[in-house]
């Protein structure tokens, strides 16, 4: 988890990419917008679900297991993290 100075430093996508990256056992490169974390990112449901406790807890934010449903890109990640931000 990051502290305080880190979370000013890094932009929230950035912040997004580095969990994605250690939970999914991705490259923070190929984590373009539009990349499918199906498809292109290999990830499966279990994977999945360990992204978002892993976001949950790094944001402090509460993503449900019923939205990973509608999560299908990197991008939709981070437009579902910075939603909960800004909530």
């Amino acid at each position: 988890m990051m502290d305080a100075v880190e979370k000013q430093i890094f932009p929230v996508e950035a912040r997004v990419l580095a969990v994605m990256a250690a939970t999914l056992g991705a490259d923070v490169e190929s984590m373009r917008p539009q990349a499918s974390l199906v498809d292109e990112l290999y990830a499966d449901s279990l994977e999945l679900l360990d992204m978002v406790m892993a976001l949950n807890d790094a944001f402090g934010i509460e993503i449900g297991a019923d939205d990973i449903a509608g999560i299908r890109t990197v991008g939709d990640v981070c437009s579902a993290v910075r939603q909960r931000l800004a909530a």
